[in-house]
């Protein structure tokens, strides 16, 4: 049975608090709160595991999410599936799909024992049984077999170029609709456009690293929750194994420092939430 969360530190929360159903409430020790989103775009926070040494994956056939980095581990799982109980749309890179494929994106998929519960909150909130799922590809190149794209109930809007729309046009299952938004596929175009034509107000980043590393370098990304879990799994020029961040490198000077809002335990793995900076001007403050 997984644990429930021990707080070892807690600053205030953002924002109004949300009433968890008792279950929720017994595993994350209280109410979590989020503050209301920017002006045109949602409240964006992100959800990642690493180890110990920063890994994030270990980039290996049927071992590269992040079942193998938490071991498995129940109470990141039952983290994962508040978040996304909380959240209007869950963001994925074409990695994490391909990599996650034989999933979808719902409350109860990654934490079944929390399901009746996850369902009660998102009655509770007024939102849909399941959050909008966002697939990011410039190359259209996605799995064809993967769950979210062979007719699951849960909705999903894939973000395009027009030459990644052309490779997706076999795509025929009610729940997937394609969107164009040009080549660049900016971070700030694609939450725009999640606010204005779905209403999204909470966006749950789940990565992968190279989209989490855009997003961040667009200074789009509000709050991180990080589970450290209580390995190293190392590198060498053999085995390289993506970090958190992946695909821009930052500078001591203008390089984000967060925030620390919890600090959470559940046995041996660490369960941190970080405010980010969303401006170079907030880089040190």
């Amino acid at each position: 049975m997984p644990s429930d969360l021990t707080s070892l530190f807690m600053a205030a929360q953002p924002g109004t608090p949300v009433a968890l159903p008792a279950a929720l409430q017994q595993f994350y020790g209280g109410d979590i709160a989020f503050p209301d989103p920017p002006a045109g775009r949602p409240h964006v926070i992100a959800n990642f595991v690493s180890t110990l040494d920063g890994v994030a994956s270990y980039h290996l056939p049927d071992q590269d999410t992040g079942n193998a980095i938490s071991g498995n581990n129940g109470s990141d799982h039952r983290l994962m599936g508040l978040l996304r109980a909380c959240a209007d749309a869950v963001i994925w890179g074409a990695g994490t799909y391909a990599a996650s494929r034989r999933f979808v994106a719902t409350p109860a998929a990654i934490a079944p024992d929390l399901a009746t519960a996850f369902a009660e909150l998102r009655r509770n909130l007024g939102k849909p049984p399941a959050p909008l799922v966002v697939l990011i590809t410039r190359s259209g190149d996605l799995p064809r077999d993967g769950a979210l794209l062979t007719g699951a109930a849960q909705p999903v809007w894939i973000m395009t170029t027009a030459a990644g729309a052309a490779r997706l046009a076999d795509i025929s299952a009610p729940n997937v609709t394609v969107r164009v938004l040009g080549d660049a596929l900016a971070p700030a175009a694609i939450l725009a456009d999640l606010c204005a034509g779905a209403g999204v107000r909470l966006a749950l980043h789940e990565g992968g690293p190279e989209v989490f590393g855009a997003f961040v370098a667009a200074g789009m990304i509000d709050e991180l929750f990080l589970t450290l879990a209580p390995q190293l799994a190392g590198r060498d020029h053999a085995s390289p194994r993506p970090a958190v961040l992946e695909g821009h490198a930052f500078l001591p000077t203008n390089a984000p420092w967060g925030h620390v809002l919890s600090i959470k335990q559940a046995e041996s793995h660490l369960f941190l939430r970080y405010i980010l900076p969303t401006s170079e001007a907030e880089t040190r403050s």
